[in-house]
């Protein structure tokens, strides 16, 4: 469902080992209007596993889950033609190609990911080729560059090469990514972010979209960077639309606010803190202000969902994956350590009483031992965005003596401010885009 003037508004970013069935439907207790991406499926995964028992393991998803997104990779055009034709006949909203992964393992077998935004031309003719087969939309997920080739104009090229393929949508990570010398968890920190660069392709292709990415960990800040879909909240004011956005003017021309900014896109912040999610239908989306939201009716919905859904006492490691999307719901309270410790120990047993739901059941009764009450305090609903004071350290790292700005080691357009946020460091190691 998108917003009122059919914008997405709020994005799930795709994250590998992450937005699987279980987290998308976790999410979707906590919003209907957001739109889920699933992790990215490689082209020939679909082609080799056509049968349909063997395809639902890689496309199947619940009914509840729309609006939905699958994510493809890979670089052959008739081989993700195929595979998007495979996509709409399982009724998913959108496809989408992955140019933003910055894994060098991913980029060089194959050759899908950031690495393909050096090659536009082949992005072009792949999109082309899948935008010929299906009817739903066809959307292009990529950064602002990868290693050198990051300038200003490189980014306006990719995208004018892409758009001639027939894409309409860039979800744009506002950041470069190094291929060789970074991880993909420092792709996500290390490169500077310039949000003011993506404001300049929303005023160079008027009749594009653009969704923008990264950085972005609390919907406060979403908020902010649409200008404030809803009716403003207290604080919130223009200029914490221009703070949100890094913009900086000697001319004082003030931040502009293109109307063909589709949405903001949240991976980590969705992972991290999900309770944060509860009200966006409400403070993105205009709809009437929800009833108050537990973490204990939260969990107790998702239970019933695993005993539907992994009733059988799986193994350890579906177990796992299976309460994984809840690990965040005591992240920096007391008794977090008690619910994950007791969740760990319990789904190690075998049949019934490591069943992911029992193992839950057992979570929530230590948790509610550690600190009593805190499974049915009333979560808080969504604030104004707080901007990053200059000398602020994310939560996670050390503070660190003063060093060169790494846009000074890094090829990055002058005209653009880098955006200095405050961000959570992940409960789980994910590879995002």
């Amino acid at each position: 469902m998108a917003g009122s003037d059919g914008r997405p508004l709020l994005q799930i970013a795709p994250m590998m080992e992450v937005t699987y069935r279980d987290f998308r439907y976790f999410m979707r207790l906590l919003t209907r209007r957001a739109q889920l991406w699933t992790e990215m499926v490689v082209d020939d995964t679909i082609l080799h596993n056509l049968d349909t028992e063997k395809c639902d393991r890689f496309l199947g998803y619940d009914k509840k889950e729309h609006p939905i997104v699958c994510q493809l990779g890979g670089s052959d055009p008739s081989k993700l033609a195929a595979a998007a034709e495979v996509v709409q006949r399982y009724g998913y909203d959108e496809v989408n190609l992955n140019v933003g992964c910055p894994s060098c393992r991913v980029a060089t077998k194959g050759e899908f990911g950031c690495s393909l935004m050096k090659r536009p031309e082949v992005v072009r003719d792949a999109i082309h080729a899948m935008s010929r087969v299906v009817q739903i939309p066809v959307t292009v997920k990529c950064r602002l560059g990868v290693d050198d080739c990051d300038s200003q104009d490189f980014t306006r090229e990719f995208i004018q090469t892409v758009a001639q393929g027939g894409c309409k949508h860039f979800i744009i990570h506002a950041r470069k990514a190094w291929l060789n010398g970074l991880s993909p968890a420092q792709n996500r920190t290390i490169p500077p972010l310039h949000y003011p660069r993506i404001l300049d392709l929303c005023e160079r292709f008027p009749d594009l979209n653009f969704s923008i990415n990264g950085g972005i960990a609390d919907v406060g800040h979403a908020r902010a960077l649409l200008n404030f879909p809803t009716q403003r909240l207290e604080g919130e004011n223009s200029e914490l639309y221009s703070a949100a956005w890094g913009w900086s003017s000697e001319t004082g021309q003030a931040c502009p606010v293109p109307p063909n900014l589709q949405g903001v896109m949240i991976g980590r912040g969705a992972m991290n803190t999900p309770c944060m999610l509860w009200d966006v239908d409400h403070s993105m989306y205009g709809e009437e202000k929800p009833a108050p939201m537990t973490r204990r009716k939260l969990l107790e919905n998702y239970r019933l969902y695993l005993e539907e859904a992994h009733g059988d006492g799986s193994t350890v490691g579906s177990t796992h994956l299976a309460l994984k999307p809840t690990l965040g719901m005591f992240a920096g309270l007391r008794g977090n350590k008690a619910f994950r410790c007791t969740a760990d120990t319990a789904m190690r047993k075998k049949n019934e009483e490591g069943a992911a739901a029992n193992v839950l059941k057992l979570a929530m009764e230590a948790v509610e031992a550690a600190n009593p009450g805190i499974l049915d305090e009333v979560l808080p609903a969504t604030t104004a965005f707080q901007v990053a004071r200059q000398n602020d350290t994310p939560r996670g790292q050390k503070r660190k003596p003063a060093q060169p700005e790494a846009s000074d080691m890094m090829t990055c357009a002058a005209e653009t401010v880098p955006v200095q946020m405050a961000d959570s460091s992940p409960l789980v190691t994910v590879s995002t885009q």
